[in-house]
């Protein structure tokens, strides 16, 4: 990988406080994800209000990220792939924070259904949790690590996780059109479903600010891909 430092040690600093900044809220958004889902399948309703009470530290997170990079845009005027990572990182943590405003629906959704009985059939949404999480964390390390390759195998996923959440919701869907007592649990659980597709679809979002930074090609809405990633 090529030396990014830069003769100004200030403006250097600052670039890394900034990149720094940005993964610590990744490792964050990542626990909130991990504790509103095994808040749900542990029925550890302290997971779930962990997740809850943490979305406050994105939120500040996301506040100190856009205060670093507009301080940089300000002080330093940084051009080309220096206000590419500036521009990429501020993005990076909106889609982090509404990612973990994602966490905390499915913990709150969670937290209600421990007042009920338990539904076996809940273990059905783990193959989607992990499609969500699995692209989670590799937009995280993809942003961490400058890897183009890498967010374009994220992009790849995107068919996955679609048939993932189609396949998983359509059944939790079937039951709600029969009589049973759990039509509430099942409903929670097609929300649920959706709120992990959603934090798949933020990811591919990351994905992309990162393909952005590292070639300048906006690949968002079907954009080509740049000829080294072709």
């Amino acid at each position: 990988m090529e030396n990014r430092d830069h003769i100004l040690t200030s403006f250097d600093q600052a670039l890394h406080q900034l990149k720094d900044t940005t993964i610590a809220m990744g490792a964050s958004t990542q626990r909130n994800l991990e504790n509103a889902f095994n808040g749900l399948m542990q029925r550890d309703k302290q997971l779930c209000n962990q997740a809850i009470a943490d979305d406050d530290d994105q939120d500040r997170l996301e506040i100190e990220i856009d205060r670093i990079g507009m301080s940089i845009m300000t002080k330093f005027r940084p051009i080309a792939r220096d206000l590419r990572l500036v521009i990429a990182s501020m993005k990076t943590s909106s889609n982090l924070e509404r990612i973990s405003d994602q966490c905390v629906s499915i913990a709150k959704r969670s937290r209600k259904m421990l007042r009920n009985q338990d539904i076996p059939e809940k273990s059905r949404i783990e193959t989607l949790y992990k499609v969500s999480a699995s692209m989670l964390a590799d937009a995280i390390t993809a942003y961490s690590d400058h890897d183009a390759e890498l967010a374009l195998k994220i992009l790849e996923r995107e068919t996955e996780l679609k048939a993932t959440h189609k396949t998983i919701s359509r059944h939790f869907a079937k039951q709600l059109e029969a009589e049973n007592n759990e039509y509430r649990d099942y409903l929670d659980l097609v929300f649920i479903c959706r709120w992990l597709e959603r934090i798949g679809d933020l990811s591919t979002n990351i994905a992309e600010d990162v393909i952005f930074e590292e070639t300048s090609t906006d690949v968002r809405h079907g954009g080509d891909l740049p000829p080294e990633l072709s």
